[in-house]
């Protein structure tokens, strides 16, 4: 038997849980082993703290916790006042992103466009989509004409 597998079965061998015949291949090993010896060793005295607190010898509500509440939130609020002392003062970016400064920039926006329409700058903008329209449906048909797939 190797060292992990008595590692992993020691819990059960100290509660006496395994059958007779790999309880003593688990001791033998242990006599013949320094490691495990010391191992086993731990694990006893480990189950003896756990049995003690699982009996309650000493019951958490008599033990006298301090009120640590006050402090705790007093820390707190020192690290939020400070967090708000560092905070970063709005820039040109952030303000151009609050809600209240979009609609001003929508406005510009709108405003700019009437403007453009009302001195013409769009007014031979559908005459010269529609031209650039032709030239392409034109081109597309000589390709595929030239091509000779599409008659």
């Amino acid at each position: 038997m190797n060292c992990a597998t008595v590692k992993e079965w020691m819990p059960h061998y100290i509660e006496g849980l395994l059958s007779p015949e790999a309880e003593l291949r688990i001791r033998l090993h242990i006599e013949s082993c320094p490691d495990c010896a010391q191992w086993l060793e731990e694990a006893r005295e480990m189950s003896a703290l756990w049995n003690e607190m699982e009996n309650g010898q000493e019951s958490l509500d008599t033990l006298d916790f301090p009120d640590i509440t006050a402090d705790v939130m007093g820390q707190i609020e020192q690290l939020e006042s400070g967090r708000r002392e560092r905070a970063v003062r709005a820039t040109m970016a952030r303000r151009r992103t609050a809600p209240r400064t979009s609609w001003v920039h929508y406005g510009v926006a709108v405003g700019l466009t009437f403007l453009l329409l009302q001195l013409g700058v769009f007014k031979d903008m559908a005459y010269g989509i529609t031209e650039i329209n032709g030239h392409m449906s034109t081109s597309v048909s000589a390709w595929l004409n030239s091509d000779g797939t599409n008659k």
